[in-house]
């Protein structure tokens, strides 16, 4: 019997990682094709709506930690809402976790017997990547963390380097007029997008393995915004290279939009290196999940034990990829419209009856919730205060920084969105302030964590 060490924990760069490898990989595979058909050449607008809710969700998983420090919230719904309570609403998240491995198994399988592995069973592919998940599923989601931290860099290089690799083919005039279509084609694309946004929650399963809110909350933060900032990034280039129709009809457009670089004779087929890297990152997601998903079925046994249930779980969740969907459309359709309807359903709710009873319970036995260490407050060094700018603000300034800057790039959507029809200028700054705000969001996110590291390492 395999046991795993309760007192294992995960860094906040690797919590940021793996919060920016979920969002990134599910998008890269899917969804594009759905968003570039409904909002055409706006369709890179899309993912500002995931943005806002990834941040509520960092601001809830923030508070539990707060209030139940080394629990993840399979614990904190027991400790909060009694046994059955608590069970009930753990196999309502469980009942996600298990759709989402088996939809990205599926996904990931049927991509490769599509454009990679065409002669090969499909039932082989999924059977491989089973063994994958009988190879993690006995180690702690510490391992799965530190190997993401050797892929994930790598993801982002490919995914940076893509528009400067692609310069000879970009066409800027297939991507205007910006901001031209109607406010209910965006509305429509965002809402598909909440589906990926939505994976994010499987982070509450780790909870434990960092007891400062702080961390948690800026981790999160700083890992999905990167990642949507890449998922912009590579829609937006699908448009600027194959322009706002073509894509549509694809299932793949970013593997079509990879296979159009040619950077000389000798280097037109990227696509496979490119893969090379994409591949896992993928898995490194997949396995995160499924660890999640482990530790929540061990949760109603009240042990974090989980290895022992990993094989009848893993071989189970091979059969469920193998019976679920009969065709890659049908996957397709699943992934990119009932995810959103899935996550609506239920994780709101969630949110809400776990923090009205965490509020109730703090301020019925408010001396049962002692003050974590590193809670709330950041001690600043005074030497650090001095020099630069990013060395003069707090942590709480960048915090509120980061804030208002995103509140400034909502603002840019929504003015082009209202008056982008009637002034092609007006919505061609407004897209420029869009993407210029995102990046420094981006940027200001970093700052938290970069603030979060010095307080800890002067501590």
């Amino acid at each position: 019997m395999f046991l795993i060490d309760s007192k294992r924990i995960i860094n906040q760069r690797q919590l940021s990682w793996l919060a920016s490898s979920i969002v990134t990989s599910g998008g890269v595979l899917t969804l594009q094709n759905e968003l570039i058909r409904i909002n055409q050449m706006d369709a890179w607008f899309s993912y500002l709506l995931s943005i806002l809710y990834v941040f509520l969700i960092a601001g809830f998983f923030s508070y539990l930690v707060k209030l139940f420090p080394y629990k993840n919230i399979f614990e904190i719904s027991k400790e909060l809402l009694g046994p059955w309570l608590g069970t009930v609403m753990n196999l309502l998240i469980l009942f996600h976790f298990w759709q989402i491995v088996v939809r990205d198994i599926s996904s990931v399988s049927r991509f490769s017997s599509t454009l990679l592995l065409s002669t090969t069973p499909l039932e082989i592919i999924i059977l491989l990547n089973c063994l994958l998940l009988l190879y993690f599923g006995k180690t702690s989601v510490e391992v799965i963390a530190r190997v993401n931290d050797l892929f994930y860099p790598l993801f982002v290089v490919t995914i940076t380097i893509m528009p400067l690799l692609l310069t000879n083919e970009f066409y800027l005039r297939l991507t205007t007029p910006v901001l031209t279509m109607p406010i209910q084609h965006w509305t429509a694309s965002s809402a598909l997008t909440l589906g990926s946004a939505g994976d994010v929650f499987i982070l509450g399963a780790f909870l434990h393995m960092l007891s400062n809110a702080n961390h948690v909350r800026s981790a999160i933060r700083h890992g999905s915004l990167l990642g949507f900032f890449l998922l912009t990034l590579v829609l937006f280039a699908i448009i600027a290279v194959l322009g706002p129709k073509m894509p549509a009809n694809f299932s793949y457009p970013s593997f079509n939009l990879v296979q159009t670089i040619h950077v000389t004779d000798f280097l037109d087929r990227l696509d496979l290196i490119m893969l090379m890297i994409w591949y896992p990152t993928v898995a490194c997601k997949t396995i995160a999940i499924y660890l999640a998903l482990l530790l929540g079925i061990s949760s109603i046994f009240n042990d974090r034990n989980y290895p022992m249930i990993n094989k009848p779980i893993a071989l189970l969740i091979g059969l469920c990829a193998c019976l679920s969907f009969k065709s890659t459309t049908e996957l397709l359709s699943f992934s990119n419209f009932s995810s959103p309807v899935i996550v609506l359903a239920y994780q709101p709710i969630v949110m809400v009856v776990l923090l009205i009873a965490g509020h109730r319970k703090k301020r019925k036995y408010p001396d049962a919730f002692p003050a974590p260490s590193g809670g709330t407050h950041v001690k600043e060094d005074p030497e650090q205060n001095s020099g630069k700018l990013s060395q003069r603000m707090s942590y709480t300034q960048w915090l509120w920084g980061g804030n208002l800057v995103l509140v400034l790039c909502v603002a840019f959507v929504l003015i082009g969105l209202m008056f982008g029809e009637r002034s092609t200028m007006i919505g061609s700054i407004c897209a420029i302030g869009f993407g210029s705000t995102l990046l420094l969001t981006t940027l200001t996110t970093y700052m938290e964590l970069t603030k979060l590291k010095q307080a800890e390492s002067s501590n």
